[in-house]
């Protein structure tokens, strides 16, 4: 991207921007600086399950890091994710956005396979990072309202996905 990480930043931790981008999010609310809920509607072939997601924020460095868990939850689906994003700064100004997640899908529309899954990821990916190009070179404001979630409660996340593994 052309701009700077902090011209960036703000727009990839308003959650009202992050709602508008996200391909399948039919609503996301900020419960508290740390912790977000949204509502996805992802389809996988003949497979679209919405899911309820919560996500809490477990890393956070203005302005060049973002880590996120999440858990969403559908009939006969459901997933857990570990997501980082780091914006790095260029040489001519502008920044790379790298994007790494890993996550645990189960359910029904695992049954239609890696592949077909890694396909519908690619393109999810891909749209969001153009919907969000999109967002900042609209010049539409954008407000960082994202923090790291306070050390007991990333105790209680930690915990939670080991009993669930």
């Amino acid at each position: 991207m052309e701009q700077s990480r902090e011209e960036l930043w703000p727009y990839f931790t308003d959650p009202d921007v992050l709602a508008e981008c996200a391909p399948g999010c039919t609503e996301m609310v900020l419960e508290s600086p740390h912790e977000i809920t949204a509502v996805l509607a992802v389809g996988v072939g003949s497979v679209k399950p919405e899911f309820n997601v919560d996500a809490i924020v477990t890393r956070l460095e203005h302005p060049e890091l973002l880590e996120l868990k999440a858990e969403g939850n559908a009939p006969r689906n459901e997933f857990e994710l570990t997501a980082t994003m780091e914006m790095i700064g260029r040489d001519d100004g502008g920044t790379t956005v790298a994007w790494q997640a890993n996550a645990d899908v189960s359910g029904t529309i695992v049954s239609l396979g890696g592949r077909a899954l890694q396909s519908v990821t690619n393109r999810l990916v891909k749209k969001y990072f153009a919907d969000m190009q999109a967002a900042v070179e609209s010049g539409e404001g954008a407000e960082s309202k994202l923090e790291t979630a306070p050390q007991e409660v990333l105790e209680d996340v930690d915990t939670d996905l080991e009993e669930a593994a």
